[in-house]
């Protein structure tokens, strides 16, 4: 059953959205982390974390990437990434 889930996200429009999303927080932490961390509530043990997983699940997914093992299936499941890097922009923009 989650092989299927995960399927159905392994196409090249939702690939390309987890990478550009990963592309911009990752973007934002480098070119200026201490403005980005203003603006999302600063990063301390709750959205560091949170974050650092989100773009590196990002960018697996949208590498193209497909995890073999289920638990790797769950914990990098993309849906999930997309909230969490969505809320951080959002966040950091309005």
């Amino acid at each position: 059953m989650l092989d299927g889930i995960y399927d159905r996200l392994h196409k090249r429009v939702l690939m390309l959205f987890s990478l550009v999303l990963a592309l911009t927080c990752a973007g934002l932490v480098i070119w200026d982390p201490q403005s980005f961390a203003d603006k999302i509530g600063g990063f301390h043990a709750a959205n560091a974390p949170a974050l650092i997983w989100a773009t590196c699940t990002g960018f697996i997914h949208g590498m193209g990437f497909k995890p073999r093992f289920w638990l790797w299936q769950i914990f990098f499941f993309p849906a999930l990434a997309w909230l969490v890097m969505v809320v951080m922009l959002t966040s950091a923009f309005f």
